[in-house]
């Protein structure tokens, strides 16, 4: 290699070479690599203020990182010297440490690179099925509090699974908690908040006993389970007061982070609060707000839907906070918007209240490859219902009809079943019977609305259950 003409490759030269070298980094094992002092506490601030700010390290000329394995020291080393990152020093063996590691020197430029990598190799590998041990192991090598790129990939991975089908030894309670801490109410959450708080009392009994996890796996069956057992289920007595002591002891970091009230009462009543887990106070809290609201919350959190703004036809403007969607000039044809959530599964209701009304206004559900800038019901990928009360599909009316809903301030309510691919309306607080012409519908659906001047739409509320 001829020097003078790369500069990298020049400095690379001096990696890990003892013979310009006037520094020994001891790593774990005892381990020993070579660096230049002024190099690294020029590109590090944690290595200016060891060598240079440290009276007692001052003068030596040795550091050491014990807890540091040497492949990962120099990947660190290579980015000081060199300001790059070679893919195949890493691995999903080494990733965690070496992003632990860049946090400690704290080369964020290096964390971004580690993290985008470690992204392009999960989905090389196809790991995302691996998510929950992941993000146990990434989480248990830095912390449950780390924040970085692969924190985040793992988070948003493990939340498109229900925790009713994951084992209690994939995802450890500080991968939960990581998973909790990071949950985003703008993007969907796969569980339901009594699946989370069943998974967190279940994967605490493991750490108490067999006896404990075997009497509350039967107390605590799953959400697809829960509503036939309701009448006969009796946890009184289940476990022993030391049991719920302990167990509650081991909830209490998590407790602030499930929203008990996205938990349906009789659920409550019937099966979680004979536990004793839950202190009396909040149990009580929790009636309180079951008695008061009239709008109960969705059995999922994050079901934070809006109109997409990359999801609509021209000539729509959508509101900053995204409830709200309205005509900007006065045409003749229709203009579609679809939400922003992709619905597979499970039993869906959106609210939606047509604050303006125009001839006609439509409101339904559509595949992703509707066209947004017509009418959704001219076309074979929308399914909507009409104000005149005509439902609407490829150009085809249905001969089922319900009446018409022509005016402002009209609450309609799309009832959307992914399981049996149904779907029905109410209108005003009147839920009429799903459409039984609309028999092919696509395994994954969004909400939509069609309207055209002085249309104006808001997105009340969505509920999403199993």
């Amino acid at each position: 290699m001829v020097r003078g003409n790369s500069l990298s490759e020049d400095l690379e030269l001096l990696i890990n070479n003892p013979q310009y070298s006037d520094l020994e980094i001891k790593c774990k094992g005892d381990v020993i690599l070579y660096g230049n002092r002024a190099i690294l506490a020029a590109r590090s601030e944690i290595f200016d203020r060891m060598l240079f700010r440290r009276t007692e390290e001052t003068f030596g000329k040795q550091v050491s990182f014990p807890k540091i394995q040497a492949s990962v020291m120099k990947v660190i080393l290579k980015y000081l010297y060199t300001g790059l990152m070679i893919e195949k020093d890493l691995t999903t063996d080494n990733v965690f440490e070496t992003l632990q590691a860049a946090d400690f020197f704290q080369l964020e430029n290096l964390q971004d690179l580690i993290s985008e990598y470690y992204k392009k190799l999960c989905e090389k590998k196809d790991d995302e099925s691996k998510s929950p041990e992941l993000l146990s192991e990434a989480v248990r090598l830095m912390s449950p509090l780390a924040d970085n790129g692969v924190i985040r990939y793992l988070v948003d991975s493990v939340a498109k699974i229900s925790l009713d089908s994951i084992n209690f030894n994939r995802l450890s309670l500080q991968g939960l908690q990581c998973l909790l801490l990071r949950r985003d109410e703008n993007k969907m959450f796969e569980s339901s908040e009594y699946s989370v708080f069943r998974f967190a009392v279940l994967t605490a009994a493991t750490k108490v006993s067999q006896e404990a996890f075997s009497a509350l796996e039967k107390g605590l069956p799953p959400l697809n389970e829960v509503e036939g057992l309701l009448e006969t289920i009796n946890n009184n007595n289940l476990i022993n007061g030391e049991i719920s002591e302990s167990i509650a002891n081991t909830m209490n970091s998590f407790m602030e982070h499930i929203d008990l009230r996205r938990i349906n009462a009789k659920i409550i009543a019937k099966i979680i609060e004979p536990l004793d887990i839950i202190p009396s106070n909040m149990i009580l809290k929790l009636y309180r707000f079951h008695a008061c609201t009239e709008k109960p919350l969705s059995a999922f959190y994050g079901a934070n839907v809006k109109w997409d703004k990359n999801g609509c036809g021209p000539g729509l403007n959508i509101s900053n906070d995204g409830y709200t969607v309205s005509v900007s000039q006065n045409t003749d044809s229709h203009v579609s918007v679809r939400t922003n959530y992709l619905m597979s599964k499970g039993t869906h209701e959106f609210h939606v209240l047509i604050e303006k009304s125009c001839s006609y206004a439509w409101v339904g559900v559509c595949d992703e490859r509707l066209d947004l800038s017509t009418h959704a019901g001219l076309q074979q990928y929308g399914w909507v219902l009409g104000s005149g009360g005509c439902y609407r599909h490829n150009s085809k009316s249905s001969n089922q009809k319900i009446p018409n809903f022509t005016w402002d301030n009209v609450e309609i309510i799309v009832h959307l079943n992914m399981d049996n691919k149904t779907v029905a309306f109410s209108i005003n607080g009147t839920k009429y019977p799903p459409n039984t012409s609309w028999t092919e519908l696509p395994p994954n659906l969004y909400f939509v609305a069609s309207l055209k001047y002085p249309g104006k739409f808001r997105i009340l509320r969505y509920i999403r259950n199993l």
